[in-house]
């Protein structure tokens, strides 16, 4: 599946608009593992907050579950005399939420309002897919839900302490799953034709009107 790449489009798109590269964001692959990576990386210090995490909804929505063209007969990214490459899709539906956690309720409040500002003003997701070294980019767009979470209440055992936490949905509905098979090319035969001045068609290939034994016999007629 090529949902991975996703994943690292919006990280690295979120992890752009951060003026402070040095505060964490997390893909969803490392908030899945989130004491390992920022035990790792701060070498078993104490969490330091501010902290952004991304995390993908566990369900894919297959927005197409029949077969189609696109499927299995998709564009032509390659060709030589042997062989084609194709690059064939099927509709699907991401889900993201985004976890902003700061110490206090203003600094919250501020990060909260710029990502708001950059997903709306700023859409656009560029996502490349490596398949068989095609490089092939997809546009996508990302949909921010029109309902903001408030999670502050919610108890959280990786901060002690006081904190502030919003979320908010994302959704890529335009995203595909690629493949990206190698087909030969099947060669059909073709032969010459010839219009003679009744207007039928005769082949270039010779066709014999008579077996042996007629040969022959028209063979003798001749003689006689």
């Amino acid at each position: 599946m090529s949902i991975r790449y996703y994943d690292e489009a919006l990280s690295s798109k979120i992890k752009s608009w951060m003026v402070d590269q040095t505060i964490p964001v997390l893909s969803p692959e490392d908030s899945s593992r989130l004491f390992q990576v920022l035990s790792y990386e701060k070498k078993d210090k104490p969490l330091t907050l501010p902290l952004i995490s991304l995390s993908r909804d566990t369900n894919l929505e297959i927005l197409n579950i029949s077969r189609r063209p696109l499927t299995y007969d998709g564009a032509v990214v390659a060709y030589n005399e042997k062989s084609s490459q194709l690059l064939n899709a099927i509709p699907i539906r991401l889900t993201y939420q985004l976890d902003i956690f700061t110490k206090t309720a203003e600094e919250g409040d501020e990060y909260l309002r710029n990502f708001i500002f950059n997903i709306i003003n700023f859409p656009r997701l560029n996502v490349n897919i490596p398949y068989n070294n095609i490089n092939y980019t997809h546009m996508a767009n990302i949909t921010l839900d029109s309902t903001v979470a408030n999670n502050t209440e919610i108890p959280q055992r990786i901060f002690p302490g006081q904190f502030t936490r919003w979320t908010l949905i994302l959704s890529i509905d335009d995203a595909y799953l690629f493949s990206s098979p190698v087909k030969d090319n099947i060669k059909i035969k073709t032969m010459d034709i010839i219009y003679k001045e009744s207007n039928n068609l005769e082949t270039t290939e010779s066709v014999s009107c008579c077996d042996n034994n007629t040969s022959e016999n028209m063979a003798k007629f001749n003689e006689e």
